[in-house]
């Protein structure tokens, strides 16, 4: 396990500390648990709906769909994205 040291501007610290008091997690934690999810979005899983895509491709294709309609989707417009995406999959 390495040791890091990190340098953070105001506006992020204060995100850090949001994020630390709402999850109740410690720094460590939200770090790893941002890292995890920063290479999720990035990585995605090889699972895409179109070959040679990732999972991550693929929701993000199917979610920008919606972007104009809110900017965050709620819950609801999420699975039904996830749903689309898998039924797509499995459609072939």
């Amino acid at each position: 396990m390495g040791l890091r040291t990190v340098r953070l501007d105001d506006e992020e610290e204060a995100i850090l500390e949001d994020l630390r008091q709402k999850t109740g997690g410690s720094i460590s934690e939200v770090l790893r648990r941002g890292l995890r999810s920063y290479n999720t979005d990035v990585n995605g899983i090889r699972l895409g709906a179109r070959k040679g895509e990732t999972f991550g491709e693929g929701f993000r294709r199917i979610v920008r769909q919606y972007e104009d309609e809110q900017a965050v989707l709620p819950p609801r417009r999420r699975r039904e994205t996830l749903v689309e995406l898998i039924q797509s999959r499995h459609a072939r």
